[in-house]
């Protein structure tokens, strides 16, 4: 027979090691599918940070344990690291090269206003601006332009439906690029940079869709339903991108509200292209940009080819619903 105290220690172990369990689970499964499979998305949606009381509560318990301890506080550090994010700051390799600084900002339906996003482009020395969801409510745009180019005097403003892109560096070509069977775009925008052509890649992808739309609604779409088709146009997304890598011919930075984690397929699928995450790579913290007023989750980027990452910071000023992010790569010949 066992031991009352040998079976409240199984007992206590088993407890334990639920939250690491769960933990590896829930990130290979974002990594491997959260793009592919509805469930996973869906799930991909929930923030990390609920779990957070579980090692917590197991690390008062196991007070007097110094092993579960040990446990415990091993499983809170990776959960902070891994699916929450928190990124070390570390030194960056000094790299010879012009240096571009960009800024990336979701305006939520023009939110933000023009005078301020100057202001933060202004004193972050921004060659580039990236704006998402640069609309009123109303779906309007030309106000908002007007004042676009009132608080950006000499620089030029490119634009598709919500994405706009201001630069202060000469533009040699500017498109939008459909993605394939969707009426979601990226606006491509390419610059010389010091007698380099480099370019930048505006971009807005939908959410899963957890919460119906007015044309969800209307058409009386089912949550799978909902989720499956932005899923579709997320990987049309990556499709498209891929094709437009392999033509770009120099420096490629892509910037924008990706609604995605860090941990999970999308961000995945970037690496596997070439591309480097600007904040993962020289940022510190957890970068939240979403919410603006209790930040949970990193979703908008600024991703590169062709370019070292020098600095990335979000940026404290609540402007929208999103925070802003700053980057500052050095070109490489």
């Amino acid at each position: 027979m066992v031991k009352p105290e040998r079976e409240e220690c199984r007992r206590f172990g088993r407890w334990s090691l639920a939250p690491a369990i769960t933990l590896l689970g829930w990130g290979l499964l974002a990594r491997a599918h959260s793009e592919r499979l509805w469930p996973v998305a869906v799930l991909e949606l929930l923030p990390p940070q609920v779990l957070l009381p579980l090692p917590l509560l197991g690390l008062w318990r196991s007070r007097r344990r110094p092993g579960w301890t040990a446990l415990h506080a091993a499983v809170l550090g990776g959960l902070l690291c891994w699916p929450v994010g928190w990124v070390f700051g570390g030194p960056v390799p000094a790299v010879a090269g012009p240096r571009l600084r960009v800024l990336t900002l979701n305006t939520e339906f023009a939110s933000a206003s023009p005078g301020q996003v100057a202001a933060l482009a202004r004193r972050e020395e921004a060659d580039a601006v990236f704006l998402q969801e640069a609309l009123s409510r109303d779906r309007q745009f030309v106000p908002y332009a007007a004042a676009l180019r009132r608080a950006f005097p000499g620089w030029t403003l490119t634009r598709h439906d919500e994405l706009v892109t201001l630069t202060r560096l000469p533009v040699l070509e500017t498109r939008a690029v459909a993605f394939p069977g969707s009426p979601h775009a990226l606006l491509l925008t390419r610059v010389d940079a010091w007698g380099q052509a480099v370019t930048l890649l505006n971009v807005h992808l939908p959410t899963t869709g957890v919460l119906p739309s007015a044309s969800d609604r209307a058409r009386r779409r089912t949550l799978p339903e909902r989720v499956e088709r932005r899923l579709a146009a997320r990987r049309a997304f990556l499709e498209r991108l891929g094709t437009l890598l392999e033509e770009a011919p120099g420096p490629v930075l892509l910037a924008g509200d990706l609604n995605a984690s860090p941990r999970g397929e999308l961000a995945a699928r970037l690496r596997a292209l070439g591309l480097s995450d600007a904040f993962a790579r020289a940022g510190s913290g957890f970068g939240f940009t979403h919410a603006a007023r209790f930040g949970h989750a990193r979703i908008d980027y600024v991703w590169s080819r062709g370019a070292s990452t020098v600095s990335a910071r979000v940026l404290p000023e609540r402007l929208s619903d999103h925070r802003a992010l700053t980057a500052q790569l050095s070109l490489t010949k």
